[in-house]
Order: structure tokens, then sequence, then C-alpha cells
């Protein structure tokens, strides 16, 4: 019993809120809440100090969570060398993935991974880069499936897919029956954008800067967080975008969308493998590194 209330605490912790720790552990908060404060009880002393919306450890608290995290890693330690002795890979793995990705390339990579791990329990969670990258960060994902290099410094990175973007628009848009235009045609028709954070908009804009044109100049009409929806609205003629070309495969084989080339540069890029370098990696999580490094996606 105590170390499910250890397992909770740590999650708050990492979380920074109960609301947010209930959500990931699938429980209700004042679940959460009652497994708090059977550690508060245990010990005889507050573990948090609620300052506003806020939730900080006290010296008590301090003292938990380090010997809290050193009986977590010996556990994962124990379960991988037990995995190891018995040729069994098992357990839970959560993956994040990054928007482009996460839609249309993970789902086939971890389908995959599961078809050779079934005893492996997968979980798929799809934001942006830097959303991405902050739950690497904090350790609330074990490893991410991102559009760029990212910049925390305790980050590691490895690429693992070939991409390129693409113009698309409307198959009836004055573009549509083009084979080529120029990066500096790109101002004269409303341009539908990725949000802030977004790994592919970084790309973009660091390609277009690269050839010569400013985004700034970009006409943009609306910013959309989601690759479906910006593809619904350049469908309905609302405007063009710059896409992954995996995430219009279908589009173009059912003529949904067209494509077009920029005259100036292929704008390539690599998808990227994200890990802590700190945290100490489950069996699962390296063998999960293993088979995305050596199976050929493309």
């Amino acid at each position: 019993m105590l170390n499910d209330s250890i397992r909770v605490f740590l999650m708050v912790v990492e979380k920074k809120s109960f609301s947010k720790a209930a959500k990931a552990l699938f429980l209700t908060q004042p679940a959460v809440s009652f497994q708090i404060q059977m550690l508060e009880e245990h010990y005889g002393t507050r573990l948090f100090d609620r300052v506003s919306r806020n939730i900080i450890l006290t010296e008590a608290g301090e003292l938990l969570y380090k010997y809290a995290t050193e009986m977590s890693d010996m556990q994962s330690s124990l379960e991988k060398d037990m995995q190891e002795l018995n040729n069994t890979i098992l357990g839970r793995l959560k993956v994040g993935a990054s928007t482009t990705i996460g839609e249309y390339i993970a789902p086939y990579i971890l389908g995959n991974f599961k078809k050779h791990y079934p005893k492996v329990t997968l979980s798929l969670e799809v934001a942006n880069s830097d959303e991405i990258e902050m739950a690497i960060h904090d350790t609330s994902l074990d490893i991410g499936l991102v559009e760029g290099p990212p910049v925390d410094k305790d980050l590691e990175s490895v690429p693992f897919l070939d991409d390129e973007l693409v113009v698309i628009t409307s198959v009836d848009h004055p573009w549509s029956k083009l084979e080529s235009i120029s990066v500096f045609e790109l101002d004269q028709y409303p341009y539908i954008s990725r949000e802030k954070g977004s790994g592919t908009r970084a790309e973009i804009e660091q390609h277009l800067k690269m050839a010569g044109f400013s985004a700034n100049n970009l006409n943009v009409m609306m910013k959309l967080g989601s690759t479906y929806a910006i593809k619904a609205a350049v469908r309905n003629g609302y405007g063009f975008t710059i896409v992954s070309r995996w995430a219009i495969k279908d589009d173009l084989r059912m003529g949904n969308l067209a494509m077009v080339k920029l005259k100036e540069d292929e704008f390539k890029r690599r998808f990227r493998i994200v890990y802590h370098k700190k945290k100490f990696k489950t069996q699962a999580a390296e063998e999960f590194l293993k088979f995305i490094e050596s199976e050929t996606f493309q």
C-alpha cells in the first residue's frame, strides 16, 4: 500500500499538480489527495506546502523525494535485470510525439513495436515540439519523437527519419497546376500557419530565411494547432500552407490536395528521437530506441 502512495507522491512532484498527477495515473483527484494524506500520516509530517495555486515540497518532502527517487530507480534496475535474465521485455513505455509525427507516423511505429514486444504497455501523447521537450525534461515521458533538434542541453537526440516540407494548395488554386513556384511568390496568397511552438513552423521559418525570404512577409490568414485542421482549411480554399510530405500522402493519392515544389531549394529535414540524458532507461525504452534506429520506415 505504501508503494502505491510513493508512486502517487512521485507523480505529484513530477507534474507539480494534484489534478495533473491524477490524470496521468488515471485516478480521481480525491484518490491522489488520499494517498498523499496517508504518507503524511505515516511519517507524521507535511510533505507539501500549498502556496496560492502552487505546491512546494517541504523539507520532509524533499527528503522523501530523494529516497523515493532512489527506490524507484532501484526497482526499475531490478525489473530491467530480471527481464534480461528471462529474455522478456515488458513494462510501460510513455512516448510523446510532435503533431505531424503523432498524427501520421507514430501510430505505425508503435504498432510495429507492439508486434515485436506484445507485453510492453504503450501510451502516446501528441503535442507540439516544445511541449514534448518539456515533458521529456520533467521525465513525464520516456521518449519523444520531434521535428527538430532539442534546445534543452539535458536532452539527447538522434535522427531517425527523413522528411521534406512542401507547399500544398486546394485543387482549384492558381498554383495547383504549376510544377514549382519561387519562395518570393509566397506573399501573393493567404497563408495558413501552425501555432507558436510547432517544430514544423520553426523549420519552415528557418528554411525560408536561408532562401532569402522572411516569414514575416507571409500573408498569415490564420494559425491552427493541428495538421488535420490546416489541411481541411486548405482543401476548402482558405489559403495555402507548407507541411510535411508524410502528412499528404493519402491526400495526393485521392486528389484532395495539390503539391507545389519550391524552385530555390528542397526543404529537407530529419525527424529526431529525443530522450533525457540522465533519466534511467528501462529495458522497454532501450529496446524501443534500438528498434526505431534499426527500422527503415521509409
